[in-house]
């Protein structure tokens, strides 16, 4: 979702030119308003080189915001990448709406975040300006309304292309493509290019973990990812897949692959995520094709890392409220402790991440653990559950499935009570958590994108589908409580299950692998560490970014 620009002028006089039209179009609206919103610039978290931090923009005022756009500038620090925002410039920064989150409502507030660099000291907190903080927002009844901001033939959301793309005079006019490359770098000094019918469109260089970086062209033909690598040294590109207007086109799908790596040279192997040489994945011809439901609610079928899948909560202010709640689940009395984000937007789709706490554990013990760690981590881009084993019990012994039919209860209600991305719930847990995560991604497979297990085996009892989700697995090697050799096993059965080879490669975080050739969407990571039936330290970011994968 992020755009580096490097012409810092090219920038201001594109800005500036946005705003004189935005005057001259609010001039002439006949029924424009006038609303203003805070806009804050947190710092969530930093260390010696890098910090994350988010703006939030709140609407003050009685009527809606509509499309908004931002900008800051920093002294010394710069962004690498961001999510739930079109990022753009290269100091200063501007971020624009996505198609979900472009309305604020009166008294609603909206969120995006970033991850940056800077050079010693502490993350710099600048002051964030534009038409959404304190200034006129977008007409909602008048022939601007439907307009976007624009700078010569390019929208605001896109307000710079780098140094290496088209220039914006020669960007086609029509309709645009909105284009997500998913993709990371294992050193965090890899580049990649995006081209479309042979014009360089953007390049991005990648972090080391994850991310999406995304861009709008209205250029045709052959969409190309070209990247740099040293051809079998530490430097290996990631490219998960390439999303166009909604629909994902998986890279281990795509034949010419001139990165895969086999019988010791470039270009020799099968068609892989994973790029050890220089080289360029073709994803197929770009037409225009039309988009997915760009309201903030799609009722399209969910892929991988694809199209947003928001339940019959969205749209509605929230049924439900933080803390413990309780549930009736076939005549017995069920417990569970939801957490929802403080600036819960009721048109924002959010992941769902269920936490399920080991034997003789309760909700309350993943509640104090900030839900395996995933809470801080989450931005406020995620709904968290807390659920209880039932009484009597020590743990997830789904007795005549009573506590899949618990966890199914709870998807209901949260689903109809809460706007859910129903193509992004996940499930965690260590010890016995880590078992009923394993239940569930064989029994619910087509409900739950991922699942993160640490220290479990098939020891909770489930209908297997015979299908399985993706897995980011943990065990320790000298685990006494849960043998290794259990999770092995529950390991190989999803291997199995996802088509997955035998074929390895070391990922991130050290020491886990991720085997290869997996059917499209349906990875597994493996971490066998050295240590005994315990939560690796590992264990929050790694599984974490495995769930922003998708």
């Amino acid at each position: 979702m992020y755009k580096i620009n490097s012409s810092p002028n090219g920038f201001a006089q594109k800005f500036q030119k946005s705003v004189i039209y935005w005057g001259t179009a609010l001039a002439l609206a006949s029924a424009a308003h006038t609303a203003s919103a805070s806009c804050t610039y947190a710092v969530d978290s930093e260390w010696s080189n890098g910090f994350t931090a988010s703006i939030i923009i709140k609407n003050d005022t009685g009527a809606p915001i509509n499309n908004w756009n931002v900008n800051w500038q920093y002294s010394s620090n710069r962004i690498t990448s961001g999510w739930n925002a079109n990022l753009s410039g290269s100091n200063p920064y501007s971020a624009s709406n996505m198609s979900w989150n472009g309305s604020i409502a009166p008294g609603q507030s909206i969120s995006f975040g970033f991850q940056g660099e800077k050079n010693g000291g502490s993350a710099e907190r600048p002051t964030v300006n534009g038409v959404a903080c304190g200034g006129t927002t977008t007409p909602v009844s008048s022939a601007a309304s439907s307009t976007p901001v624009v700078s010569s033939s390019r929208s605001s959301s896109s307000v710079a292309l780098s140094s290496s793309s088209r220039v914006a005079s020669s960007v086609p006019t029509g309709a645009r493509n909105a284009i997500t490359v998913r993709a990371l770098g294992t050193t965090a000094t890899e580049s990649i290019t995006l081209s479309v019918g042979g014009t360089a469109v953007q390049s991005w260089t990648l972090s080391s973990v994850m991310n999406n970086y995304t861009v709008e062209t209205a250029l045709v033909g052959d969409l190309v990812v070209a990247f740099t690598n040293d051809d079998g040294g530490n430097a290996d590109v990631r490219i998960d897949y390439v999303n166009v207007n909604g629909v994902t086109r998986q890279a281990e799908l795509q034949t010419e692959n001139t990165g895969a790596w086999g019988n010791n040279r470039c270009g020799g192997g099968a068609p892989s995520e994973w790029l050890h040489c220089e080289g360029y994945i073709n994803f197929g011809s770009v037409t225009g094709e039309p988009r997915s439901s760009s309201s903030s609610v799609s009722s399209s079928s969910s892929s991988a890392g694809g199209t947003v899948v928001g339940s019959a909560g969205c749209g509605a202010p929230a049924k439900l409220t933080n803390g413990r709640r309780s549930i009736n689940v076939n005549g017995l009395n069920r417990e569970y402790v939801l957490d929802i984000p403080s600036n819960y937007n009721q048109n924002n789709p959010y992941k769902l991440v269920f936490g399920w706490h080991w034997r003789g554990g309760s909700a309350n013990d993943v509640v104090g653990q900030g839900y395996y760690g995933m809470k801080s981590l989450s931005n406020n881009s995620a709904i968290f559950v807390a659920p209880d084993r039932a009484a009597g019990t020590d743990g997830w012994t789904n007795a005549n499935g009573r506590d899949i039919a618990f966890l199914q209860s709870m998807l209901t209600q949260l689903k109809s009570s809460l706007c859910i991305d129903e193509s992004r719930i996940f499930s965690t847990g260590w010890s016995y958590g880590g078992m009923m995560s394993f239940a569930v991604g064989r029994e619910l497979p087509t409900t739950f994108r991922a699942i993160a297990p640490v220290s479990g085996a098939f020891l909770t009892p489930h209908v297997d589908s015979g299908s399985a989700t993706a897995a980011w697995i943990a065990h320790g090697t000298s685990d006494n409580v849960v043998s290794h050799s259990s999770g092995v096993q529950a390991r190989d059965a999803y291997l199995r299950a996802n088509g997955c080879s035998n074929t390895t490669v070391p990922v991130q975080p050290s020491p886990c692998v991720e085997y290869q050739n997996c059917s499209a969407g349906k990875p597994v990571v493996w971490c066998s560490f050295n240590g005994g039936h315990t939560q690796p330290s590992f264990y929050s970011s790694g599984a974490w970014n495995f769930f922003n994968r998708f």
